[in-house]
């Protein structure tokens, strides 16, 4: 990257979850950091802006990466073998509060702020428009025109 390096809040974040040392995690974290780093150093026109928004957290149905979290968190705590080691209890406490946090990880509201950023972004683009053609002979009497003002001109070189 050239210049400084801009430490944010999402790096800071990426840096605690690489101490986990977790492969899977690791790739993630690669993903999210090139994505920023696009963002940072303008790789990034406003329609690729856009769908990664939707991608990351603004689709109303939760087809974006809040609600890959969201559905994975419910898959770690339901479909887990490992979670059979528990008792009874905690494991249907541990099932419970994976669905809950995958039901409000899925809330339309949370999507709300990057769908309205989404929104923002969305401005209409004005019509291109080409100049009307002339005639040979609308380009000729214009050529006229130029061409006796410049006969008068007194700016012109002897």
């Amino acid at each position: 990257m050239n210049g400084p390096h801009h430490t944010s809040d999402l790096d800071d974040v990426l840096d605690t979850l690489a101490e986990l040392g977790d492969d899977d995690i690791d790739r993630i974290i690669t993903g999210f950091r090139n994505l920023a780093r696009r963002a940072r150093t303008g790789h990034l026109d406003l329609n690729t802006t856009q769908v990664l928004l939707a991608a990351v957290a603004a689709s109303p149905d939760s087809a974006d990466l809040v609600g890959a979290c969201a559905f994975t968190v419910a898959e770690i705590t339901e479909h887990n073998p490992a979670l059979t080691a528990l008792t009874d209890e905690a494991r249907k406490e541990a099932i419970r509060a994976g669905q809950e946090a995958a039901f409000r990880l899925t809330d339309h509201y949370l999507r709300e702020p990057a769908s309205n950023a989404n929104a923002a972004l969305d401005v209409p683009h004005p019509p291109t428009v080409q100049p009307p053609a002339i005639s040979p002979e609308q380009r000729q009497h214009l050529h006229d025109r130029l061409d006796a003002t410049n006969r008068w001109s007194r700016n012109r070189p002897t």
